[in-house]
């Protein structure tokens, strides 16, 4: 079975670490402009199909210039150093000749260790005793119905007593999780001006970092079934808000982190 993400995110591989893929219809925002998990996710899976890449993916640090529309984008991908066991990439995104996206994404193969520790996962509601967020809604962006999404915490377009949110996430059509699709579910949480008004206020993304924790075996255990995300935000002022976000399996795990910061009207 082919899942929508997949096709989505499906490269051509020209010559010299230069890729090319049509902007995806499906996951894109009511401006027209691409999903920002989408372009992470589709620079992160150029670095996965480069010949010289030996490692999982475990980092990415991107900035978002200016909106990605319909239409050819072009990919970029350049090994700046390497050591034995981790690869430090550069790649950038143009469209129409001018660039769009910079990314800088680590790759590296880690090995188990004696020390164990990490943040403890939630404790909240189950997803069948949590909210569905509906798959078709004419207000909410299109790749929203890629997701099967069941809000435990925190209602948007209200005044919460504090920005945090806590959301049961998995791919809609079953595709289970690796490190490409975390780059793009890691960006799939309302912005934070969303709890602290009942005012919509628009805006976007400027920056994003994503840190993958998770063993191929933690990742393969997650499979396809519900994950846990945590969302909290530090600020929303000065027409600016930040996100951060924690993400774990179902069996407690870890997998990866993210934080970005945005600006709003």
């Amino acid at each position: 079975m082919t899942f929508i993400f997949d096709q989505e995110t499906a490269l051509v591989a020209q010559e010299d670490g230069q890729f090319t893929i049509e902007a995806s219809d499906v996951y894109r925002n009511p401006t027209g402009m691409a999903f920002g998990g989408w372009i992470a996710a589709i620079a992160a899976r150029a670095v996965e199909m480069h010949p010289e890449c030996r490692g999982p993916l475990v980092s990415q640090q991107i900035i978002y210039m200016t909106g990605i529309g319909p239409g050819e984008v072009r990919i970029s991908v350049k090994l700046l150093r390497a050591g034995s066991s981790t690869q430090f990439w550069r790649v950038e995104l143009s469209q129409n000749g001018a660039m769009t996206n910079a990314a800088d994404i680590v790759t590296s193969t880690r090995r188990p260790t004696d020390i164990d520790y990490q943040v403890a996962m939630p404790a909240t509601k189950l997803p069948d005793d949590s909210i569905s967020l509906p798959s078709v809604n004419p207000m909410a962006p299109k790749w929203v119905s890629q997701y099967d999404q069941r809000i435990a915490k925190g209602i948007p377009f209200a005044v919460n007593e504090s920005p945090e949110g806590i959301v049961w996430i998995k791919e809609a059509d079953g595709r289970p999780v690796d490190r490409v699709s975390l780059f793009s579910i890691l960006d799939t949480p309302m912005p934070r001006t969303f709890f602290v008004t009942e005012q919509f206020r628009p805006g976007s993304t400027v920056a994003m970092a994503t840190y993958i924790y998770a063993s191929d075996e933690d990742l393969a255990a997650a499979g396809s079934d519900f994950m846990l995300l945590r969302v909290t935000g530090a600020t929303v002022r000065n027409s600016a808000t930040d996100g951060r976000v924690e993400i774990w399996s179902q069996n407690g795990i870890l997998l990866a982190t993210s934080s970005q910061i945005g600006f709003f009207r």
